[in-house]
């Protein structure tokens, strides 16, 4: 059996009831449309691999002041939780630090049944985890409260006066000399 090739990936997302729109030759966008809203999916056919992201997996603005990198400690434990009970699609941290739900399929012997899987996972996924993700992000960063660092405070720029510092100051008569002193020999 042959390879699904770039070609054919528009096919197949058409068939799912998505309008897949070109981002060139090999990439494709399409809508999701969930209970939590609509979800943007890309598609990337490169070479060697089948690229799928839905990204980002949780609606812009709906989870200020996170996201962008910026999430709670206890939030990223949840989601490590998650990952370990998810099969062919994992949520990962894209390079701008959003959160995403990817899936990666070699291409070598790669067939149209797999892709469909994959497919479904993400929408599904994406169905099932959209609201309860965003509430969990919301109420880790409620639970959040500041811990004092471990590390010691930075250095001022202008060491402290201890309260016996005395200032001292030359009298405008002193004389400076030009010449360093002679050393005794």
């Amino acid at each position: 059996m042959a390879s699904v090739g770039a070609e054919e990936i528009p096919k197949i997302l058409r068939e799912r009831g998505w309008t897949p729109r070109a981002v060139d030759d090999r990439t494709w966008r399409v809508t999701l449309n969930t209970a939590a809203g609509e979800a943007r999916m890309v598609v990337r056919h490169a070479g060697a691999w089948l690229y799928m992201a839905v990204l980002p997996f949780l609606a812009p603005g709906s989870t200020d002041p996170w996201g962008k990198g910026r999430y709670p400690q206890r939030f990223l434990g949840r989601i490590l939780a998650v990952n370990h009970n998810l099969t062919l699609v994992k949520f990962a941290l894209d390079e701008e630090g959003d959160l995403c739900l990817r899936a990666e399929l070699p291409t070598e012997s790669l067939q149209r049944r797999e892709i469909e899987t994959a497919l479904n996972h993400m929408a599904v996924t994406t169905e099932q985890y959209r609201v309860p993700i965003r509430d969990a992000l919301l109420d880790a960063g409620r639970a959040e409260t500041p811990r004092p660092s471990l590390l010691p405070d930075p250095p001022r720029s202008e060491p402290p006066a201890a309260a016996n510092d005395v200032e001292l100051t030359a009298p405008e008569d002193a004389l400076i000399p030009t010449q360093p002193a002679s050393l005794p020999e």
